[in-house]
């Protein structure tokens, strides 16, 4: 991946960090994710210097119907990052199914083993 996609990942996270949340890179360094101390829910971040976006993440009872997340932005503000945390996922998203938000743990029992995510520190 390109050294800008990187480096915008890495600023993704520090923002999140200053916002107060804790921030995880994947091993590639170009995604990433952050969540609150409990981790009840995370927003996750993508860079590759054409299509970078900030999306958020839940899960259903029919993820094949609905997917399991949308795109929220392609604004990485840190002014912005509290309120992309408390959205909502849209009823187009979701349709009627039952849906919570994916935490912090089924993110990692789903995706570090091939993402090897690090959390990143100050």
């Amino acid at each position: 991946m390109n050294k800008y996609a990187k480096e915008q990942a890495a600023i993704i996270a520090q923002a999140a960090i200053s916002a107060g949340y804790r921030a995880f890179i994947a091993e590639s360094g170009h995604y990433g994710f952050y969540t609150d101390a409990k981790g009840s829910r995370i927003v996750s971040f993508q860079c590759d210097g054409f299509h970078d976006s900030i999306s958020g993440n839940y899960k259903t009872s029919n993820p094949a119907k609905t997917g399991t997340g949308w795109r929220i932005s392609d604004d990485f503000s840190k002014d912005n990052l509290v309120a992309y945390f408390e959205q909502f996922p849209p009823r187009w998203a979701t349709g009627d199914a039952t849906w919570e938000y994916t935490t912090l743990d089924q993110h990692q029992d789903t995706y570090q083993a091939s993402s090897k995510y690090s959390e990143v520190t100050a």
